[in-house]
């Protein structure tokens, strides 16, 4: 869970960050990435981040990496953000486990690797990072870098599609659909099906629509 910030005014912050503390350099990194009490300077929030992320602050390591891979304050550079995550992960951040394993994933920053990507997600997925859990049952429904068990894969769904994540709720409403993994239920199928659309997840709000079209009238 990320940090959350002392409470105290930019110009207070300033002065106790000039003399390194890196939780205060942290802090006015948030402040100005977040607009706290001064305009948004994304610029300003990575080089305090930095600062921070160089003492071994892993929050800001967390940040400096996300800003990397999304051009944030910094030009985009995915081996620089790959450097970073990979430190706050190693310091068992799970975000940033969770992150890495998506670097591994789709071959950012980092050679293609799906079974470091699973590595990763694991890591995250056992101190319940939701995003990383529900990526634990893709692989173990789709059988890559495990042996596919469709009940393992319905027991990662549901705790995540319960944390709320979108995918993990439409795929678990679709494994209800066709009973895999778990004994056929077409009416908890369509409870979480509805629950995907509501927020907004496209393929289930498509299916929740194609099912209203097609009812008799």
């Amino acid at each position: 869970m990320a940090q959350k910030p002392i409470d105290f005014n930019l110009d207070e912050l300033l002065i106790l960050a000039e003399n390194g503390q890196r939780n205060v350099q942290y802090a006015v990194g948030f402040y100005y990435e977040n607009g706290v009490k001064n305009p948004v300077d994304l610029e300003k929030a990575a080089q305090w981040y930095k600062k921070a992320a160089e003492q071994g602050h892993e929050e800001a390591q967390l940040h400096l990496g996300l800003f990397y891979a999304q051009g944030k304050g910094v030009e985009k550079d995915y081996q620089k953000a790959v450097s970073w995550l990979r430190r706050a992960a190693n310091q068992g951040n799970a975000n940033a486990q969770y992150n890495m394993g998506r670097c591994y994933e789709e071959g950012l920053g980092v050679k293609k690797d799906e079974s470091k990507a699973f590595s990763w997600f694991l890591k995250a997925a056992k101190q319940k990072e939701y995003r990383a859990v529900c990526c634990v049952g893709l692989y173990y429904m789709s059988g890559i870098c495990v042996e596919k068990d469709e009940k393992k894969a319905f027991s990662y769904f549901e705790q995540a599609a319960k944390a709320e994540i979108p995918v993990a709720q439409y795929n678990l409403a679709i494994m209800y659909q066709y009973g895999s993994g778990v004994e056929k239920d077409r009416v908890k199928g369509r409870m979480w099906m509805a629950k995907a659309a509501q927020h907004g997840f496209p393929l289930a709000v498509e299916m929740m629509k194609h099912d209203i079209e097609t009812q008799p009238e």
